[in-house]
Formats: structure tokens, sequence, C-alpha cells
């Protein structure tokens, strides 16, 4: 069984900390600081509170600080926030595609609050991503 608060903190048990749910937000992002005239764009694979991980063709080394604007559905507002590369995995069968996980080190209340509704409005069973193979034991 699965507790959390409100925002979805889980307990120190759980291995992640912040409900993760697979979705694709469309995303742009260059190495900070840098130009912004350098910015790629792309979609992420899933989304949460603490972090995005999205692919990309570029292998960026671990602790690499990206500037990330998240576009959100329904909402004007264009979500920023500085994240550092906290892991990269290469596509299975696609030599030239990472998967990158970011986890935000700056983000303003008023983003978080945003990517938070949007997260639960988005969450559903489906696309939920479980913490751990803990809870994936127990739900069986």
């Amino acid at each position: 069984m699965q507790t959390s608060d409100s925002r979805g903190y889980y307990t120190p048990q759980e291995r992640r900390q912040f409900i993760r749910i697979n979705t694709n937000f469309v995303v742009s992002y260059y190495v900070y600081p840098g130009e912004i005239n350098k910015t790629d764009m792309t979609l992420t694979r899933n989304v949460s509170l603490g972090g995005i991980c999205f692919t990309t063709d570029y292998n960026f080394p671990m602790g690499t600080i990206l500037h990330v604007t998240l576009r959100l559905p329904k909402v004007a507002h264009l979500v920023e926030v500085l994240a550092e590369v906290v892991y990269v995995q290469q596509e299975k069968n696609k030599k030239l595609l990472f998967d990158i996980g970011i986890k935000f080190i700056k983000v303003d209340d008023k983003d978080l609050l945003i990517l938070e509704q949007t997260i639960k409005n988005c969450a559903s069973e489906d696309n939920k991503i479980h913490l751990s193979a803990k809870i994936d034991k127990e739900k069986k």
C-alpha cells in the first residue's frame, strides 16, 4: 500500500520522492549558462515535481546544468526551471538517442504549483510509474 501526503511525497522506504507520470509535454532546453539560441526541443517521457526524463540525441555529462522550459497542456504560462542531469541511458537499439533524467535544482513556487496541478490533472492509474518494485509486489 502506498502512503503519501497531499503533495505526493512518499514515506522514506520508497525509492522516489515524487509521483512520476508517463506523459509527453513539449520541453525545450539549453546548457546553462549558455546561449538561448542554442535551444533544443523534445518531448518528456515522464514528469514529476522533482524532475523529468526526456529523450535527446545528445549524451550530456552527469552534473550538466540545463535551463528547461515546459509547455503544459491548457496552461498559457511556461514553466521554467534549472535542472541537473542525474542519469543518462542510451536507448536500446538506438545508438544516437539517450534518455536523460534531470532533477530540478531551481524552480519558482508559482511554477511548481502549476506543475503540481497539471500532474494531478493528468495522473491516472494507467500512466503513473510505480515508485518501487516493493509497491508493485504489494499490489499483486
